[in-house]
């Protein structure tokens, strides 16, 4: 698959410093090009059994210090990572898969939303 659908920015979570309540930051683990894949009907129904929505697909190179707490910025939409998948592509390269659901309105928009990549 061709990784040419854009460029995700996954960010780790970390506690803010100073006084309670500080507010959380974000810190950019990785960048990578991203492959936009289909949605199936059979991880859209589960999805929306639990209670979640999946708004994008995506295959990216093999990463496993990704984990479903971290956020996921493609462009200037932000995603929380829901479910983490890695697997081979069909020419036997290292890939993970991602399923997002885009966040509504958090902090992290307002805050970040305008960090340019």
């Amino acid at each position: 698959m061709l990784h040419d659908a854009g460029i995700a920015a996954i960010y780790q979570v970390e506690e803010g410093a100073g006084p309670p309540p500080a507010a959380p930051r974000l810190k950019e683990k990785t960048r990578q090009p991203v492959g936009e894949m289909t949605v199936g009907v059979t991880r859209f129904y589960s999805a929306a059994a639990a209670g979640k929505t999946v708004s994008r697909l995506i295959e990216i190179w093999r990463d496993d210090r990704i984990d479903v707490r971290d956020l996921c910025r493609i462009g200037a939409r932000w995603y929380n990572i829901q479910q983490i998948v890695p697997t081979a592509d069909d020419d036997g390269l290292l890939v993970t898969r991602l399923t997002l659901e885009e966040t509504n309105g958090s902090a992290w928009e307002g805050e970040y939303g305008d960090q340019s990549g």
